[in-house]
């Protein structure tokens, strides 16, 4: 759209000015007089200046190089349409910075939303459990956005105008992005244990002399990166650690040579090997000679002494069974004898 203004002759006469004509197109204001024309961008506001008198409204143009040029002799009615065009143009200017901040934000949580929903189905296609360390991943690689920022342009009717349709993308995107996903990611890990039960009942109920307790089962599934087993002597603790084993070796998880089944003694630990190959044997997979060749097992000593060298639990570990702070554990190990 082009706007065109000029000086009445009486006002050019009485104000002394000189003939001109200014012309707002676009982003470009220009004043042609004295067979120049001088063009700035009306978007940047340093550049011109409308001034109203009590009849007669002037126009400067600023070029630069402390140059500029004055014109007089504009009504007044005609000065206030020239300075509603020019707020005009600065309001779409805003609106198209606030649109272009809006739509960045936009494209940065979807970036990050794609790569969420991505590693969310590639865990579930591979019957993987979505771990911490994934987890903590995802969080650390989510874009910093200015979220008070963004809800402020959203109020903007001019903004959302722009926008159209996406407006409610933008919102629902932006939402998403800022929600805690972690109950989320709980219950991406909840349904996977419950269709690896079922898809490997057999194996739960073969793979020890006695079928798994549902809760051993669970344990066995939880594959986090940090896991810890709080259970009574007598409990199963063995028979869940030979099954975790057995279990990745099924799933093909972890391959035979990468796993290491630690005891407290030797004794403990030739009973670890005795029974995972005949656990194997008994499913009929790789039998005694992949636990002889392939798995570790082997005696690790533990020393319980008053001092910072003390059995220590990880902070930051999967629980399952009953809620056991680390700190009652590591009290456990300094008070137990040393072996």
């Amino acid at each position: 759209m082009i706007r065109d203004w000029a000086p009445f002759t009486w006002g050019r006469k009485l104000t002394r000015s000189q003939d001109w004509r200014l012309r707002l197109q676009g982003s470009e204001l220009s004043l042609a007089v004295n067979g120049q024309t001088h063009r700035v961008n009306v978007e940047d506001e340093s550049t011109y200046w409308a001034n109203r008198g009590v009849f007669w409204t002037d126009v400067t143009v600023h070029l630069g190089l402390a140059r500029e040029v004055r014109v007089d002799g504009l009504p007044n009615v005609h000065g206030s349409t020239l300075t509603q065009a020019l707020e005009a143009s600065l309001v779409d200017k805003r609106i198209r910075e606030d649109v272009a901040f809006l739509q960045g934000a936009h494209q940065s949580a979807l970036h990050w939303l794609g790569l969420k929903a991505k590693q969310e189905q590639t865990a579930e296609a591979d019957r993987r459990w979505f771990t911490h360390e994934m987890q903590a991943a995802l969080e650390a690689a989510r874009p910093s956005i200015d979220i008070k920022a963004v809800r402020a342009r959203m109020q903007s009717p001019g903004v959302r105008a722009r926008l159209g349709q996406e407006a409610d993308a933008v919102e629902r995107s932006l939402t998403q992005w800022e929600a805690n996903h972690r109950p989320f990611w709980a219950s991406l890990n909840t349904a996977h244990t419950g269709r690896e039960l079922q898809a490997c009942k057999d194996l739960f109920d073969r793979v020890e002399r006695m079928p798994l307790t549902e809760e051993q089962a669970r344990a066995v599934v939880c594959f986090d990166n940090k896991v810890q087993v709080v259970a009574s002597a007598g409990s199963g603790k063995t028979s869940t650690m030979i099954a975790k084993a057995v279990y990745a070796i099924h799933r093909g998880f972890v391959a035979p040579e990468r796993i290491v089944l630690l005891a407290f003694n030797k004794q403990a630990a030739d009973e670890l090997k005795q029974r995972a190959a005949k656990s194997l044997e008994r499913l009929g997979t790789h039998g005694r000679q992949a636990v002889d060749d392939e798995v570790s097992c082997a005696p690790v000593e533990v020393s319980a002494r008053r001092t910072k060298d003390a059995l220590g639990v990880a902070d930051h570990h999967t629980r399952i069974g009953e809620r056991c702070d680390a700190g009652v554990v590591d009290d456990a190990a300094v008070k137990s004898p040393q072996e």
